[in-house]
């Protein structure tokens, strides 16, 4: 999987030692947030009482080309 985008999608606290899962990246940050959203459908889906708005927020957007150049 490349990482050349400049928007990066992390699973936050999902790795075994409580740090961030990088899952994306992206482009557009609309691209990472229909990612997310995607993400959660699915989990929402397939998991019974699975809540929407608590796994939304457990999602975050790092913008990396911003970073870099600040």
């Amino acid at each position: 999987m490349r990482y050349g985008g400049a928007f990066l999608v992390f699973w936050k606290n999902m790795k075994e030692d409580k740090t961030d899962a990088l899952m994306r990246s992206f482009d557009t940050m609309i691209e990472a947030k229909s990612y997310i959203q995607g993400c959660v459908d699915s989990v929402v889906t397939f998991t019974k009482d699975a809540d929407e708005d608590k796994l939304l927020k457990e999602f975050e957007i790092k913008d990396v080309a911003k970073e870099i150049w600040v």
